[in-house]
């Protein structure tokens, strides 16, 4: 027991990886936001999210552009877009048009920092995002690493739709999983459209296993593998899931 336990101290994800013959070699560099606090609550919301992101792939939004937007989300997108260009996503130009300071791919790691940030702010855990690991073939990229105890706990974020997902990438993401070895895989995916066909059906003949429907939002295939959508909460999807997996661990 000595033994196994020095294995592991100090506990730490660095050291959970190291005893599946994996090595750290950089993570991604903290973000820092004109009022990070502030954006964490305003990216609770999904509606927020998605207006962020058609603001984002419109790139220049003119007069038009925001009537376009308005028919879509109501009223509150002028409101959206002085929010937006108060935390410096966008800016404000001469001609009275906004134009984005990034491109829509920078929402990816945006939701990435705000699923850590909740790991690490709100359910007090390790976590470490943008994780390049040495060890594993084709890549070692893996969005966020956390660890409950001796338990590591890898996610995969996506914020795009269902059917932009390939199964080509939730294979190279599953074959990612087998090298890694974690307790718990969450594949989080920002979205209230049904995840059925394009992600769990696709799944399942990956995995050649079932699933089944723990909460609104939230499945679970063998060997704890879940997937998290954004249906009523995509926060406490994910701590639905970690939950639900522990338990599962501790009880066997």
């Amino acid at each position: 027991m000595e033994y196994l336990l020095n294995a592991y101290l100090p506990f730490s994800i660095e050291k959970l990886l190291e005893v599946r013959g994996l090595k750290v070699v950089r993570t991604a560099e903290k973000k820092y936001f004109y009022d990070e606090d502030y954006l964490f609550e305003l990216f609770k919301s999904y509606y927020f999210r998605r207006i962020f992101h058609d603001i984002l792939t419109l790139e220049v939004i003119d007069g038009k552009a925001i009537e376009k937007l308005s028919k879509k989300w109501g009223d509150s997108v002028t409101k959206e877009l002085k929010l937006l260009t108060m935390l410096k996503f966008v800016r404000r130009t001469k001609e009275d048009t906004f134009v984005s300071n990034y491109p829509v791919s920078y929402l990816g790691e945006l939701l990435e920092w705000f699923v850590g940030k909740f790991l690490g702010d709100v359910l007090h855990l390790e976590v470490m995002m943008g994780v390049k690991m040495s060890g594993l073939d084709n890549g070692g990229d893996v969005d966020l690493l956390s660890r409950i105890g001796t338990k590591l706990i890898a996610i995969e974020c996506k914020e795009s739709p269902p059917n932009n997902v390939p199964v080509s990438e939730m294979q190279a993401i599953l074959f990612r999983k087998t090298k890694i070895k974690p307790d718990i895989f969450i594949f989080l995916i920002d979205t209230t459209l049904s995840v059925k066909r394009n992600i769990l059906d696709n799944l399942m003949w990956i995995t050649r296993s079932k699933y089944r429907k723990i909460h609104q939002g939230v499945y679970e295939f063998d060997d704890k593998l879940f997937v998290v959508s954004a249906k009523r909460s995509l926060l406490r999807n994910l701590e639905v899931a970690i939950r639900e997996g522990i338990n599962g661990l501790w009880c066997h």
